[in-house]
């Protein structure tokens, strides 16, 4: 696979499912049929086992670009997924993975898909679009993909595996997210990452009882910036700085969220509540005791204040026009004085 192409890299287990998105079709369904893998290593076997949309790539890219055109709004409507079996599981026949392939695209609501066999896993490229132009949601999809390869696991009678953080939420706390390709070959180059860089140095801190401000002056020394910061709904949040870029849990891992961070010993003074420590949101900066929402409330207002306004003059101006085209054109019978009856012209548009 190509390196400046991470998006494309998509490891799915049965542990947990890592849903990639690429932007177009081309590139990964080559990948998934050519005969070498990410790194040039050949391929023992590569057989499409599975497909709605033609077992050619250059008929599946066609198909997928056809689809696209009935939702031509939605930019990310692809998944690619790789699913594999544990190592100690009992091998699958082409059937077996073929029907665990159609089982997971049935149960994601996907209809468009081709089915890859490889050596030891499968590969699927699906659309979220169906024929009639409605979309698959993909609200909480890494969950829902979870979930669903727990019953395959079941239907199939594959070996358990034990769920990622997404479904049991006591693995939240030690989770670490997985590297990226780009990551892969930055430890290759330099030993590490920034990330893991940023991890060690945070579970380093975490070693001892240390309060927030200790942390930030601990990670200070490293490079490492700490800001507490409060999302619009009041929730607490925080994030790491180093050489110029931001990383939270999304990067790092949830290990790393504030919450999971309090639950592994941070200490926040005084009471431990995350937003006693955090800046007061701007909204609520001199504001009378009766205002009690955002800023963004108050430009909505504003906008449909403006929007009626707008609709009063446009009827004006309509009106305006209808009195003056009857008083130059009256109909035949009509008194000129009077206001006539209506013409049967349309009024021009009003923009």
């Amino acid at each position: 696979m190509p390196y400046g192409l991470p998006s494309l890299r998509a490891e799915l287990t049965m542990a947990i499912a890592k849903i990639s998105r690429p932007r177009g079709p081309g590139q990964t369904v080559r990948y998934i049929v050519g005969p070498v893998d990410h790194a040039g290593r050949e391929r023992g076997q590569v057989a499409v086992i599975g497909s709605t949309i033609g077992k050619r790539p250059d008929t599946a890219i066609k198909f997928l670009g056809e689809v696209a055109k009935l939702r031509p709004r939605l930019r990310r409507h692809l998944y690619h997924v790789s699913i594999s079996v544990p190592p100690n599981d009992r091998e699958l026949s082409r059937s077996g993975w073929a029907a665990i392939g159609r089982a997971w695209c049935e149960g994601m609501g996907i209809e468009n898909y081709m089915i890859v066999l490889h050596d030891a896993h499968i590969h699927i490229i699906g659309s979220r679009i169906r024929l009639d132009g409605t979309a698959v949601s993909d609200t909480f999809d890494y969950r829902r993909s979870e979930l669903l390869l727990r019953t395959i696991e079941t239907q199939f009678g594959l070996a358990p595996t034990r769920s990622s953080h997404l479904v049991d939420r006591a693995r939240g706390v030690p989770h670490q997210r997985a590297r990226t390709l780009k990551e892969v070959h930055a430890v290759r180059r330099d030993g590490r990452s920034h990330k893991d860089f940023i991890r060690q140095s945070i579970d380093d801190a975490l070693a001892e009882e240390i309060d927030a401000a200790q942390l930030r002056t601990v990670l200070a020394e490293a490079g490492i910036e700490m800001m507490l910061e409060q999302a619009a709904d009041g929730a607490g949040y925080v994030l790491f700085g180093f050489q110029g870029r931001s990383y939270g849990a999304r990067s790092l891992g949830q290990g790393y969220s504030l919450t999971n961070l309090l639950v592994r010993g941070l200490q926040l003074s005084g009471p431990q509540n995350a937003r006693a420590q955090l800046p007061t949101p701007p909204w609520a900066l001199d504001e009378g005791v009766s205002r009690k929402k955002p800023q963004g409330a108050g430009h909505h207002e504003d906008a449909l204040r403006r929007l009626r306004g707008f609709g009063r003059e446009a009827h004006q101006v309509i009106d305006r026009y209808r009195a003056r085209d009857g008083a130059q054109h009256p109909s035949p019978g009509s008194d000129p004085s009077g206001a006539g009856p209506e013409p049967e012209e349309k009024p021009p548009d009003v923009s």
